[in-house]
């Protein structure tokens, strides 16, 4: 579905429920995040084929301005609340997995976001994606201890050195989350959809 707009419309977003969706039991959320001009109805087709075999609520919003709000996760964050809340009113999720992911713009949003205080979402997953120790000013250190995050860049990234992972990954790790960080070899400043699965058994195991 395609809420907010026709597809790609700034502010709105798309939306996969599965067809196997029981209320009395909810399925895990996932929230993925397109890269600087991008839109949620393409990014959507990142994780729709995990999505439907592994029985996930997926939602994939379109920033209201050309890319995500990197200066001040908070402004496009109200945005992805109020989005949420809606779906949520009619097809609750389960409060216990609910992931953050995204690419480029949309992983570094990740980041932004995923690890202020008093967010939701229990994982992050952020895929080639800009980290900057700035960053950390935005984190807060209870959020931090114990957060399962997922960070997978590629080698061959030509516009985020790899770099930028592993610093992330020391970083983050050194404060506390459990971090998982996979460097593909043979990857350049793209999605790997070969290792979508892969992601999705790590945020439900």
């Amino acid at each position: 579905m395609h809420l907010g707009g026709p597809p790609g419309t700034r502010g709105g977003y798309a939306l996969y429920v599965p067809e196997t969706y029981e209320p009395s039991q909810p399925p895990p959320l996932v929230v993925a995040l397109h890269g600087g001009s991008g839109n949620g109805a393409d990014f959507l087709w990142t994780w729709l084929r995990v999505a439907r075999s592994r029985g996930l609520l997926l939602v994939a919003p379109t920033s209201p301005g050309r890319t995500w709000t990197l200066d001040d996760p908070g402004a496009d964050g109200d945005v992805i609340e109020r989005i949420l809340a809606d779906v949520e009113a009619r097809w609750p999720v389960d409060p216990g997995r609910r992931l953050l992911t995204g690419m480029s713009d949309g992983g570094t949003f990740s980041y932004g976001l995923g690890l202020q205080d008093g967010q939701r979402f229990t994982h992050l997953a952020p895929v080639a994606a800009a980290f900057h120790p700035v960053l950390m000013m935005l984190a807060h250190p209870a959020r931090l201890r114990g957060l399962p995050i997922h960070i997978l860049h590629g080698a061959r990234d030509w516009m985020f050195p790899a770099t930028m992972a592993r610093e992330a990954a020391r970083v983050l790790a050194g404060a506390g989350a459990l971090v998982t960080h996979e460097e593909i070899a043979d990857l350049a400043h793209a999605w790997p959809s070969e290792r979508t699965a892969a992601m999705a058994a790590w945020f439900l195991a």
